[in-house]
């Protein structure tokens, strides 16, 4: 099973910053809105993914009037809901009052969560996060 990662983000410069800092070999699935995401997320529950980058303000590329009305809390919920705990989450939100709290309440179920909002993100942290993943990542698959 391929190393694979869901970034849930609507900003196109921080989804190719964070493409130019992955290892080759890893695949980076792009959802652009929170709409887009809920879909993934139903679309491939379970251990497809492993690992997901989350942001929580997500309307910036929303394709439906619904979308506009969705965040990374709405987005938060269906992995709650879908996916495995041993599944982590990088939460690299900006937004000081809904990012903690989301990450609380992934935390409370369960979830591996680091929370590095972006502009405190730098290549060498996101690197060190990726790793620890693929770690996590091949213990799960046994390899």
């Amino acid at each position: 099973m391929p190393f694979r990662l869901l970034l849930i983000e609507d900003n196109a410069g921080r989804e190719q910053e964070f493409r130019s800092w992955l290892p080759p070999d890893v695949l980076l699935r792009w959802a652009q809105s929170a709409g887009t995401a809920l879909g993934v997320i139903r679309r491939d529950p379970g251990h497809i993914w492993s690992g997901v980058l989350l942001d929580h303000d997500l309307a910036e590329r929303a394709r439906t009037t619904e979308d506009t009305s969705l965040s990374g809390t709405d987005v938060a919920l269906a992995l709650m809901a879908h996916f495995s705990v041993d599944i982590p989450i990088l939460i690299h939100s900006t937004n000081q009052v809904q990012a903690p709290r989301v990450a609380r309440q992934l935390e409370e179920k369960g979830f591996w969560v680091t929370h590095i909002p972006y502009y405190h993100m730098t290549e060498q942290k996101f690197v060190a996060w990726v790793e620890a993943v693929r770690e996590l990542w091949d213990d799960i698959k046994g390899e």
